[in-house]
């Protein structure tokens, strides 16, 4: 009897103030909108994780006893921080969504959690091994003016002449038989560099090409390579167009030309 009057009293109340309860369709929709969510969450998760895998892979660990830093401090120096704060963000969006799905709130957090994450890692895996870590990382470095300071510490690691380290794209070689060659710096600097006896053969790397180069400033501008090693991490953002600062303008206007050094990103590179 209680029971009765109890749902009469709620009918009664639903009706005097005119709530109509939603039609299964648009739970339904909800759901499956939290889902897609989840999904696009995951793809993107993923993605960031083949751009780790690929950042990882061409970081330099085969040289990096030259680099005169320890293998810790290498691997905090170019630590991709971005890219793991990106996954954790879309982790947490994929557990979001597929907690409030019809049946998702039935597992434990950690089990959404660590399901997320392995298949962000399979998934990136095979994203890596088709090439959309690297395509992924050469548009954002043609793209994004702090990609070197941010996105991808590579770039910015390597950058540093004062300790020996210096990247950048091949622009001009001598004709004669030093070796020598001309490079362009992330700042558009033209710096002149002298190959040692240790470097590898100049000769071997064409034009445009992006390089790291480990050894020692000799003046301004110039620099003795000792170890020259292909590079392929940053290779959009060294590939892009960047004026020259050759000219020091006293009036703050330089009108400097722009040097477009970009090669199609898929010539080959040395391994």
């Amino acid at each position: 009897m209680e029971n009765n009057n109890f749902d009469e009293k709620l009918v009664a109340k639903l009706k005097e103030e005119h709530i109509a309860p939603k039609p299964r369709w648009h739970f339904l929709l909800k759901d499956y909108v939290l889902r897609a969510m989840g999904v696009v969450s995951l793809l993107i998760g993923a993605g960031a994780v083949a751009v780790m895998i690929y950042l990882f892979k061409y970081n330099g660990w085969e040289i990096q006893e030259e680099t005169n830093k320890s293998l810790w401090e290498f691997f905090l120096l170019t630590l991709p921080y971005f890219w793991i704060i990106f996954l954790a963000l879309f982790i947490f969006i994929l557990y979001y969504n597929l907690h409030h799905t019809k049946r998702g709130y039935r597992y434990p957090i950690w089990v959404i959690v660590t399901s997320s994450i392995l298949a962000s890692i399979i998934l990136g895996s095979i994203f890596f091994f088709v090439g959309l870590g690297e395509k992924i990382d050469n548009v954002l470095g043609e793209r994004v003016s702090f990609y070197h300071k941010i996105i991808n510490r590579h770039v910015d690691f390597w950058f540093s002449p004062a300790e020996g380290r210096l990247t950048g794209i091949i622009s001009d070689k001598d004709d004669d038989e030093s070796h020598n060659f001309s490079l362009i710096d992330p700042d558009g600097e033209e710096w002149d560099i002298t190959v040692g006896s240790r470097a590898l053969p100049i000769d071997l790397l064409p034009l445009r090409e992006p390089v790291d180069l480990i050894g020692r400033v000799l003046e301004e501008k110039e620099f003795q390579a000792e170890i020259i090693r292909p590079s392929r991490s940053g290779r959009g953002f060294l590939s892009r167009p960047r004026p020259r600062r050759e000219d020091h303008c006293r009036s703050g206007a330089c009108s400097a030309p722009v040097r477009d050094f970009r090669s199609p990103v898929s010539a080959p590179l040395l391994p």
